[in-house]
């Protein structure tokens, strides 16, 4: 099961996500390197390059990789995310780092990625997991919306889940009134 996690390529008609490559750097940090974007973020530096390199380096020694992504509409990087923590015993993963470049938000790029991303992890997963920091409003409301469950509280994270029966009901839910 493990393997499966290594994702290649994932894509849709709004979103592609593939394995990120040490040549993505320049425009992740183009995307990433804004003081805005990490503003909610417990590593407020992040949008500096020493640090974002770091952040970024971490990503593609990440035992399941990071996924960058792009926008369909204009073919540009649009941000990346990654999978981590993998559970044997639940089992269970986490989906977590991701960040858009701020002309991304307020689109449908950051739900069409989770979307994506958790289509296919449910096809042999039972559940997923969020870590987002206390004060992280943003990424909160983005996993609210996705289904996502408050199911626990640490000083300065919030500990949220969404299983596969949950998230299969809403989808359903979504493409009958659509």
């Amino acid at each position: 099961m493990k393997e499966k996690l290594h994702i290649k390529i994932l894509e849709n008609e709004i979103v592609k996500l593939r394995q990120t490559k040490q040549e993505d750097f320049d425009q992740l940090f183009n995307l990433g390197g804004k003081k805005e974007i990490w503003e909610q973020h417990s590593d407020k530096d992040r949008y500096k390059k020493s640090v974002f390199l770091e952040y970024f380096n971490q990503g593609l020694k990440n035992e399941f990789g990071s996924l960058t992504i792009f926008s369909k509409d204009d073919g540009k990087i649009a941000g990346w995310t990654r999978l981590y923590d993998f559970d044997e015993k639940q089992p269970t993963v986490k989906i977590g780092y991701t960040f858009l470049g701020k002309s991304y938000w307020g689109s449908n790029i950051n739900y069409n990625v989770k979307k994506l991303i958790l289509n296919y992890l449910f096809s042999f997963l039972d559940l997923v997991c969020f870590d987002i920091f206390e004060k992280n409003f943003r990424s909160q409301k983005a996993v609210k919306k996705l289904g996502g469950v408050l199911n626990d509280k640490t000083e300065d994270k919030h500990h949220y889940i969404l299983d596969n029966k949950s998230w299969t009901m809403q989808e359903v839910l979504k493409n009958k009134y659509l």
